[in-house]
């Protein structure tokens, strides 16, 4: 295996115990000398893993359930001292509300701009210092699809509106941490398949140029492919087959 930057690093994977961040944490176990994998709770697919994992590296699992919207409880704060231990930060969680402003609530205005915003945000914020003295770092996040480009959502302007908002932690971490040896892109994906939307998959195969989803194992792949790139920095990247393009012509 050829040798690259993150080899013996540190790494925190948040939302990596399922879906896309999944195949992240299994990807860098290949590489990273430890990784912590955050999760929401417990459960056999957590534990199996970790298993995958620590027969590559060291592994540390991180329970903390956000439901309660808490920064400030002991789950949160085993989490962000996580962060601020890590070389390399892939922030994959965040909830998706799908609802009309009509229909979205104090709650649900709530939820999108704390765990979709502010989280990712607190966590670069609580990585940054160690990534500064070391004169290394690596920082992927994720958006949502389409929110590069688009100002108007018809069913998710509370969740689009945050996820809008993670471009500008990029391209300002970017801007500022380059000669600190930090980078900081994103990735904005398509439909992708995951356990999460089994109950939507056809129709959201549909709406897709291709007709299907786009496989979490390739959103993988294109994160490691930032992680390990000095170059790439500030970079909003779409993986959509095109859906942008095509939706911004409607």
């Amino acid at each position: 295996m050829e040798k690259n930057c993150l080899f013996g690093k540190h790494a925190l994977v948040v939302g990596g115990s399922g879906g896309i961040g999944r195949e992240i944490s299994l990807l860098l176990s290949k590489y990273c000398a430890s990784i912590s994998v955050h999760g929401s709770r417990e459960s056999k697919k957590f534990d199996s893993l970790l298993q995958k994992i620590e027969s590559s590296c060291a592994a540390k699992k991180i329970i903390c359930d956000f439901s309660s919207l808490d920064f400030e409880s002991a789950e949160s704060a085993a989490l962000f001292e996580e962060a601020k231990n890590c070389d390399i930060l892939c922030v994959c969680f965040g909830p998706f509300v799908q609802k009309t402003l009509l229909e979205t609530s104090e709650l649900d205005w709530k939820t999108v701009a704390l765990l979709d915003y502010a989280l990712p945000g607190a966590l670069v914020s609580r990585a940054l210092p160690r990534m500064v003295a070391h004169s290394f770092g690596r920082i992927l996040l994720f958006g949502g699809t389409g929110t590069s480009h688009r100002a108007e959502f018809f069913t998710t302007a509370a969740y689009s509106g945050a996820k809008a908002g993670v471009g500008v932690i990029v391209s300002s971490c970017a801007a500022f941490y380059a000669k600190n040896g930090i980078t900081c892109n994103a990735i904005l994906p398509g439909f992708t398949l995951t356990e999460y939307t089994e109950h939507l998959d056809f129709e959201l195969a549909s709406k897709m140029p291709l007709k299907r989803q786009i496989s979490a194992k390739t959103i993988a792949k294109t994160a490691l492919f930032l992680l390990q790139n000095e170059d790439i920095n500030g970079a909003i990247l779409r993986v959509d087959q095109g859906w942008t393009n095509l939706t911004a012509e409607k």
